[in-house]
């Protein structure tokens, strides 16, 4: 078993490693250093990808919070906030009133999947976001023992996953 600190010198040990050789080919590019100079910034970006620790993470996370998903998509709050309400984004509000949303909605491209935001919206009109979003995470035997956003992700039929989706709404407003 990894240990978070193994965790955090790999990740450590990559990003010198990585950051090294940016500003090596910076240097060889004659990329001016001014280009560089808000590293407060840079800093902020690249520890907004890190996922956040709360006491969710074991059954729906990990998350990113509101501030490390702006930085991390490159938008705004208000962006990020309107997307919620809309139902377009899988938000949770943690007791103390910080939204979270877990990093396994978004695709490579930094974008919601689609498929689970049908998912997440059929789901919604029963339940509150919390009980949606365990039942996105909790295995299913109709998906083979995998829970419905491992099943969107790699790739297959939506129609499945609606049909369970439906039913557990279906279950929840009885």
């Amino acid at each position: 078993m990894t240990t978070l600190a193994e965790q955090e010198r790999k990740l450590l040990d990559l990003l010198t490693s990585s950051v090294h050789r940016t500003f090596a080919d910076a240097r060889a590019a004659g990329v001016p250093a001014e280009v560089f100079d808000d590293v407060e910034s840079i800093a902020r970006s690249m520890v907004a990808a890190l996922p956040t620790g709360h006491f969710y993470d074991r059954l729906v996370g990990p998350f990113y919070d509101t501030s490390g998903l702006t930085q991390w998509r490159g938008v705004s709050s208000p962006v990020i906030n309107e997307a919620a309400a809309a139902g377009n984004l899988i938000a949770c509000q943690l007791d103390g009133g910080q939204w979270v949303y877990p990093i396994w909605q978004f695709t490579e491209a930094r974008t919601v999947h689609p498929h689970l935001i049908t998912l997440w919206q059929t789901l919604r009109e029963s339940a509150d976001p919390w009980t949606c979003a365990i039942w996105l995470r909790s295995p299913q035997e109709e998906f083979g023992d995998r829970s419905a956003a491992d099943w969107i992700t790699d790739g297959h039929s939506v129609d499945t996953a609606l049909v369970l989706a439906r039913a557990a709404a279906l279950r929840w407003t009885v």
